[in-house]
């Protein structure tokens, strides 16, 4: 379990910062959204890369074991989705929403109170959102209404077969908790203002990861959905294309760098694919080789990192810069 901790005093929200606690299952990669746009530069559009401010002194070691890949890798190609007022009036009925679905810039919306749901035209992006409620201090949403874990995972679940919003490729793979702290004048904390439990998916094609594709559900008090975000495109089979070996990879992301430091720990070498933000249009699901490790900068402290690294040239500028 991962517990998100905001603090909140005197009316002013505080970014206080992540605490993190070992739980039965863990996410494959953070859960934060990926930038929309490559880093300028001549390799900053590499995976995901940053460069170091010294390569010269910048060294790399590399924990993990180089995997074993095949030659080539199916490529896949997104399929578009269709957006219209009968599918989201659709969604709204199995959600027990009513209401006027209208079109605003590249969103379809439909608000009834509490709820505010909007699809993304272009890529399908679904959000569902208690607007009083969600991330807002409340009675209601407090630790001692919250489900326990398991059962947070059999309402999300559940929720997502009743409005149809569930893959079939979709596993559970991560339960985080999130919470509005209240703190005195004293920086003291004095209570918790908000919780609720978040419950995220994740799918594997062909055996192999997905980053980028996110499905989550936010639990209040009572079990109640606070919010729902779904970004999840259907692909098709295209072709065979061949692919680079991850000592390749491994080679082309020392080129880029990965942060300011003094060193870098690879503890993670995986191939998979990557599914682009919302606001991109894609052709493909990207073959990527996901490099994560930790970065140790001049002042000792580590900071990890992931990379995403294009596993054929082709692809290079499909992959924005991530963290």
């Amino acid at each position: 379990m991962k517990m998100k901790t905001i603090g909140i005093g005197i009316g002013i929200l505080v970014l206080l910062g992540i605490i993190c606690t070992a739980a039965g299952v863990s996410l494959l990669l953070d859960a934060g959204h990926t930038p929309d746009s490559p880093l300028p530069g001549n390799h900053s559009d590499l995976a995901g890369s940053v460069k170091s401010g010294s390569t010269a002194n910048f060294t790399y070691t590399v924990s993990a074991a180089l995997p074993s890949v095949p030659e080539t890798v199916v490529l896949y190609r997104v399929v578009k989705p269709e957006v219209t007022t009968e599918l989201i009036s659709s969604i709204a009925e199995k959600m027990g929403l009513n209401g006027t679905v209208r079109e605003s810039h590249d969103q379809m919306l439909l608000s009834d109170d509490p709820y505010s749901l909007e699809v993304h035209m272009k890529s399908g992006r679904i959000v569902l959102i208690d607007t009083p409620r969600w991330m807002n201090p409340n009675d209601r949403d407090q630790p001692e209404n919250l489900p326990q874990d398991d059962e947070a995972v059999r309402i999300a679940t559940g929720y997502l077969e009743k409005t149809g919003l569930l893959p079939p490729d979709a596993t559970p793979s991560a339960i985080d908790h999130q919470e509005i702290a209240r703190y005195n004048e004293k920086g003291e904390r004095i209570g918790t203002a908000y919780e609720e439990v978040q419950v995220s998916y994740s799918r594997t094609i062909d055996g192999l990861p997905v980053v980028g594709s996110k499905l989550t559900v936010e639990i209040g008090g009572d079990g109640d959905i606070l919010s729902v975000y779904k970004l999840w495109r259907d692909y098709a089979p295209e072709k065979e294309v061949a692919i680079t070996t991850p000592k390749e990879a491994l080679d082309e992301l020392k080129t880029a760098g990965v942060a300011t430091g003094l060193s870098a720990d690879i503890t993670g070498i995986k191939l998979g694919y990557y599914e682009a933000p919302a606001t991109r249009e894609p052709t493909y699901l990207v073959p990527v080789y996901i490099f994560t490790g930790r970065v140790l900068d001049g002042t000792g402290e580590e900071t990890s990192f992931v990379r995403y690294v294009p596993a054929s040239p082709d692809f290079r500028e499909e992959i924005p810069a991530v963290k």
